[in-house]
């Protein structure tokens, strides 16, 4: 045998390379935290160990078997080094070819052997580290086998393959839980010195032998005291009882064990056990540093970082953090890294930075390795490299690191549009509980269930834009029901870290009442929280909110820069705002045009009616052509106004030509957004038969929709209809209440009604006070009618004490006449030719002891509407008055009136005697209305006597219609 070889088939260097490939698969396996992902970090790390050392996989394995079997020839029992690493091939089929693993090699029932076979080696006399090596591998590796949960109890595994290293009487600082796990911001992890200190005692193994056994069973006892109390604490193979482990640890560490001085520390800070004590907490810590534990020593730096039992110390953070990294703990070396790259406790110095992160790194710190692919990523310190950047990215990710896992989600799913290797990434780092990598996870899933699942992790766990984006999904019921209060919630949580759209939907929630009470000055104060950083929308509903006083007093300047701002950053809304208020308050038109005409393009259709209503306008700028275009326009895009102004443009063939059907059409567009003005219309429409068939039902619905809308006109309407009966049954009551109701409303045709219904004592108790009141205030704001019978009032001392020429002068001002021509009575009548003189004329005339040819006159203008609006109940009235100064014509209307029921209730008696009053003065309509009575016996007993004494009475006078009658009358009397 060769000096190269140990026998034909193991060289000396392969004899190296599976020694050193030992060694490393040990130190990987326990640096491992991640253990949901253990099997993928173990096999690709081998992987990329015989790639970087550019072994041929299909060889390795002969090559242990032949190395074994090498042992077993030359030695007289079977020792066994790498059976650990045997099994682990055939468990995990770690052999690739072409980048695939071949399925057809793994072979569970030889891993399970050579595992075993392993940890039999614990009968055999340990001669080397190796051994020991592939013991520990071996059990490691079969908790997986068993059950991967398993690897939980790890810390007790190792910690005996550690007795038994005691067994063998090595020297070397133990292994206790502080080692293995990290809690908050303290470390509790394995030492990554143990190998090294395993190493040591091999080679100083025939040295000072009897001083290691002196010294041995008092650390045998203080790490069973620290491991017992750990298993306590957790609940490990023991009832958990926190007291218990503390009582353990106390005494371990009050004989000088490093690791239970250093969980004890752990537990006062926490109160586990104990009544929490962070100055005892800082004593314990200080112990164990200062005897020279690794664990201990970086937990004293954080100790003096977060000034946690003691004052907050930069410097001295920084010289325990230096202890602790210099004896290699990867923890505290990543912590140097940032002392030094931020100043902390030192000066910057950005190599030195670089190099205790390096270090971090090497040593297999995730959290080092991330900041390392940070600093290739922006150029930090080295020049930018995007491939080194990944390359540390990746070992940070494999190494269970969450943000790294999530940027290399985001690598794939961003840059590479590898949509399957980002879910992989993001998929790994939300499973433990990364709440960016859930959200990303989120964004990037098509499954509006599942998103809403990772949405709800990451937000749960406090990330501000999760929380926002659940709050959106609560609230348009994207992968759950909508929950208003829930998306209430979870927008305020985020509103509260500073999200400004959260902070502008919580504006909306508050102003509308949506998930919460409403209340405008919260919503105010969030608009302006999200405006202040400049969102857009919030900036624009600030403005609105200055500009009508919702939630704070009203500021038009406020108003205007806050939409000027939302204006010039293109919002359609602001600029249409910004017109109105140059319209309004500046009174610049050409400005308000300018402003929307800019909203306009973008397609607002509240712009596009606004300038409808500008070009509408009286005015230079008048066009109705064009206000017609824009109404069209706005109209078409669904503005509710803009389609009631339309249809009145085809009403009134303003700016196109009359059309009453393409009326109807618009009117119902609107109407069927609720617009009342729309839906009066309608009703006039369906009352006047215009565009559509009459229908005085149909009127009376719409009128009264839009009455409950409280649009006086509406109102004042509805009360016509139930005066008359119109659609609906009389009621004078009903139509003195939507009267008054319209006049509460301002309504000045309503005002002059309602003192008609006071003054005649119409479904109210006659009043001629209020009479004259409601007069009075039609009248101030121009209504003709009320000036008119308000100057009848003074001139007849209605309500009023009599004042003729307050009458006269109210007669002429409704007349139109500038001067008080009291003096219109003397003009020939058949000279004017204007309606308002003419009534004018029979005003003044009645005025003269109650002319009964004015009243008369006057009543004929009302029934007739000429001059006046039309109203039967005023013509009614002043018949008869007329009629009472013994007026024969008026006797005659008013029998009239009494039989079909104008302005009155029916009275077929009233009407019988009024016809017969104007028939015995030789009025020879009311003659042959009498007869007419007595032939059919209404209002009086039939009598056909009578009946052809007044036709013959009425044709002796002219009346060439009774004859038709009489004859009618005869013949049916001949026949009979």
């Amino acid at each position: 045998m060769s000096s190269n070889t140990l026998n034909n088939n193991v060289s000396i260097d392969d004899e190296n390379f599976l020694k050193d490939f030992l060694k490393n698969f040990y130190r990987q396996i326990i640096r491992i935290e991640n253990y949901n992902n253990f099997e993928d970090i173990i096999k690709d790390w081998v992987k990329e160990f015989f790639e970087f050392n550019k072994k041929d996989f299909k060889i390795i394995l002969k090559l242990i078997k032949d190395y074994e079997n090498y042992y077993n020839i030359n030695y007289d029992d079977e020792i066994w080094i790498f059976s650990s690493i045997i099994g682990f091939f055939f468990d995990y089929g770690i052999i690739i070819l072409n980048d695939e693993i071949d399925e057809d090699i793994i072979d569970k029932n030889k891993s399970l052997n050579f595992y075993l076979l392993s940890i039999k080696e614990n009968n055999h006399e340990l001669i080397s580290m190796y051994q020991l090596f592939n013991i520990i591998i071996a059990k490691y590796l079969l908790s997986f086998y068993y059950y991967k949960d398993i690897i939980l109890y790890k810390r007790d595994l190792i910690a005996k393959e550690i007795r038994n290293l005691e067994n063998k009487h090595i020297t070397t600082s133990t292994m206790s839980q502080n080692q293995f796990e990290k809690f908050g911001k303290l470390e509790i992890s394995i030492c990554k010195d143990e190998i090294n200190n395993i190493e040591k005692y091999f080679e100083s193994l025939n040295k000072d032998l009897n001083e290691n056994q002196i010294d041995y069973a008092k650390k045998k006892e203080l790490t069973k005291l620290n491991h017992l109390g750990y298993c306590y604490q957790y609940g490990i193979g023991k009832v958990k009882d926190e007291f218990k482990a503390t009582e353990l640890y106390l005494k371990s560490a009050e004989e000088g064990g490093l690791d239970a001085q250093n969980n004890l520390g752990y537990c006062y800070q926490h109160g586990i056990g104990v009544e929490k004590n962070e100055t005892k907490a800082f004593e314990w810590y200080f112990k164990a540093a200062n005897e020279g534990d690794l664990c201990a020593q970086y937990n004293l730096g954080i100790c003096y970082q977060d000034g946690i039992g003691t004052i907050k110390d930069d410097k001295k953070s920084f010289e325990w953090y230096i202890k602790s990294a210099e004896g290699g703990n990867s923890r505290a070396q990543c912590k140097l890294g940032s002392y030094y790259q931020n100043g902390i406790g030192t000066s910057i110095d950005e190599n030195k930075s670089f190099e205790w992160y390096m270090k971090a790194a090497k040593g297999g710190n995730s959290d080092a390795e991330k900041i390392l692919g940070d600093f290739y990523d922006i150029g930090s310190g080295v020049p930018k490299d995007d491939d080194k950047a990944f390359e540390w990215y990746i070992k940070a990710a494999k190494g269970g690191n969450l943000i790294a896992q999530t940027i290399i989600g985001y690598y794939y799913h961003e840059i590479e549009q590898d949509f399957e290797k980002a879910a992989y990434w993001y998929s790994k780092a939300a499973e433990n509980g990364c709440e960016i990598a859930q959200y990303n996870l989120a964004i990037s899933e098509k499954d509006e269930n599942k998103a809403f699942e990772y949405y709800k992790q990451s937000a749960d766990q406090g990330y501000m834009e999760a929380q926002f984006q659940i709050g959106y999904c609560y609230s348009k019921g994207i992968g759950t029901e909508i929950n208003k209060t829930k998306a209430f919630e979870y927008y305020k949580e985020a509103a509260d870290k500073g999200h400004e759209i959260a902070q502008y939907n919580l504006g909306i929630f508050y102003r509308n009442g949506k998930g919460t009470e409403k209340d405008e000055i919260e919503s105010f104060k969030y608009y302006t929280k999200s405006a202040d950083q400049g969102y857009l929308y919030a900036q624009f509903e600030l403005g609105f909110c200055y500009d009508l006083g919702i939630g704070t007093e009203i500021n038009k300047t406020k108003a205007f820069e806050l939409y000027k701002i939302s204006a010039e950053k293109d919002h359609s809304m602001a600029q249409n705002n910004l017109g109105a208020l140059y319209k309004s308050i500046e009174k610049d038109s050409e400005t308000a045009i300018y402003w929307y005409n800019k909203a306009a393009e973008k397609g607002n259709e509240v712009a596009l009616h606004n300038l409808g209503l500008i070009y509408s306008e009286e005015g230079p700028m008048k066009d109705v052509a064009k206000a017609f275009e824009y109404y069209k326009m706005a109209a078409e895009k669904g503005h509710t106004m803009a389609q009631y102004n339309l249809g009145a443009s085809y009403e009134h063939g303003i700016g196109v030509e009359k059309d009453f059907e393409k009326a109807v059409y618009w009117y119902n567009l609107s109407a069927e957004k609720g617009n009342e003005i729309a839906l009066f219309n309608l009703g006039q429409c369906y009352r006047l038969g215009r565009g559509v068939e009459r229908d005085e039902d149909k009127a009376f619905k719409y009128y009264e929709k839009s009455a409950e809308k409280e649009f006086d006109d509406a109102q004042n309407a509805l009360g016509s209809l139930y005066y008359y009966g119109i659609g609906t049954k009389k009621d004078l009551e009903k139509a003195f209440y939507y009267c008054q109701k319209a006049v509460d409303n301002g309504n000045e045709v309503a005002q002059y009604n309602l003192g008609s219904l006071y003054e005649l004592g119409i479904g109210v108790e006659q009043n001629f006070t209020k009479a004259f009141e409601f007069y009075k205030k039609s009248a101030e704001k121009g209504d003709i009618d009320a000036k008119f019978q308000l100057g009848y009032c003074y001139v007849n001392g209605i309500g009023i004490e009599v004042n003729k020429e307050k009458g006269f002068e109210l007669y002429n001002e409704a007349a139109g006449k500038k001067d008080n021509d009291n003096n219109i009575q003397d003009k020939d009548y058949e000279e004017i030719d204007d309606d308002l003189d003419k009534i004018n004329y029979w005003y003044h005339k009645a005025a003269e002891n109650n002319n009964e040819v004015a009243l008369y006159k006057l009543g004929e203008f009302y029934e007739l509407g000429k001059g006046v609006g039309e109203n039967k109940v005023r013509a009614f009235e002043y018949y008869k008055k007329s009629a009472n100064k013994g007026s024969i014509d008026a006797q005659y209307k008013l029998g009239c009136y009494y039989e079909k029921g104008i302005g009155i209730d029916i009275d077929k008696e009233k009407a019988f005697d009024s016809y017969k009053a104007a028939a015995e003065k030789g009025n020879i309509n009311a003659q042959k209305s009498l007869a007419f009575l007595y032939e059919q016996g209404v209002g009086v007993e039939k009598n056909l006597d009578d009946a052809i004494y007044w036709y013959k009475k009425a044709i002796e006078n002219g009346c060439q219609g009774a004859k038709e009658n009489l004859n009618i009358l005869l013949n049916q009397l001949e026949i009979k």
